[in-house]
């Protein structure tokens, strides 16, 4: 165990123990755009910087506790640090971004929006990243994307996906699907986990009209916990699941009933979970592409 005072605050935290663990544990909020619970901590966005009694100001994310410690979480100075890496993130973003419009939730505004900054000192980015829209199911707005890294592990250690990387430095530095590709024609599955991860609308669902299945007599919405239990849906993120309720329905057919014909919107896609079904193509075996081989249709 260590002993250390963190705001004049006396604590006792297991040796291992980040700065910002510790500060936690004594209900002390530091705030912070790059660290996740659930993630290796990085130190890139800076912004829970405390000082520590060294000659620069550290990350509490990734700083260790050490014996006799004492940390100041909330200076003039730390504030004044805070404030201006804000200033520098808000000059290069979009405001408000398609999160912030969508849900009101963007991690870096509503922290803008608490520090009192109501406009940049600094000069906006003059040539726009672009956006990709090649996703089904989430956009890409690339001038939103901050560099905290969370896209990137959460494809990587949550999911071990490994389709989310950096790529360029400096100023041209951004985050690339395999060898940047689009989106769409990446090896992404669309499990959502680097959506969710997202503190900003760099990634957010796309959400399209139309996707919501209208319940009738025998259909019953699926809710997130009973996908997860079905082989498929196994590793999707539970939040990506939620915000797409009611595009999975549940349907009974009697025997002989047709299931769907070709061309029926929303009908495009079945996960049999009990019972046997027919299939039969009536369209030019040559315009017909199946996928699966020898683990089936």
């Amino acid at each position: 165990m260590v002993d250390l005072t963190i705001d004049g605050k006396p604590m006792r935290v297991p040796n291992g123990t980040t700065v910002f663990e510790a500060a936690g544990m004594g209900g002390i909020h530091i705030p912070t755009l790059c660290h996740l619970q659930n993630q290796t901590p990085v130190g890139v966005c800076r912004l829970c910087v405390v000082d520590t009694g060294a000659r620069v100001l550290s990350a509490s994310c990734v700083r260790a506790v050490e014996p006799g410690m004492k940390v100041v979480t909330h200076s003039d100075k730390i504030l004044h640090a805070r404030k201006t890496l804000l200033e520098l993130l808000m000059s290069d973003h979009p405001s408000p971004c398609a999160r912030q419009e969508q849900s009101g939730d963007c991690e870096l505004e509503g922290l803008a929006k608490a520090a009192g900054i109501a406009e940049a000192r600094f000069a906006k980015r003059s040539i726009a990243r672009g956006e990709d829209d090649s996703s089904l199911a989430i956009a890409v707005d690339h001038d939103a994307c901050i560099l905290c890294d969370r896209c990137i592990r959460g494809c990587d250690e949550v999911k071990d996906n490994f389709v989310l990387g950096r790529m360029g430095k400096g100023y041209s530095a951004g985050i690339a699907f395999d060898l940047n590709a689009p989106m769409g024609a990446s090896t992404c599955i669309s499990c959502g986990e680097c959506m969710v991860s997202c503190p900003t609308g760099a990634l957010t669902n796309k959400g399209p009209a139309g996707t919501a299945i209208c319940a009738g007599p025998g259909t019953e919405i699926f809710e997130a916990e009973e996908l997860l239990q079905i082989p498929v849906f196994r590793g999707v993120s539970g939040t990506f699941l939620e915000l797409n309720r009611g595009a999975i329905v549940k349907r009974r057919f009697r025997k002989g009933e047709v299931i769907c014909r070709e061309g029926e919107f929303g009908s495009t896609a079945f996960y049999m979970v009990e019972g046997r079904a027919k299939v039969s193509l009536s369209a030019p075996i040559a315009h017909v592409k199946t996928q699966g081989g020898d683990k089936g249709f």
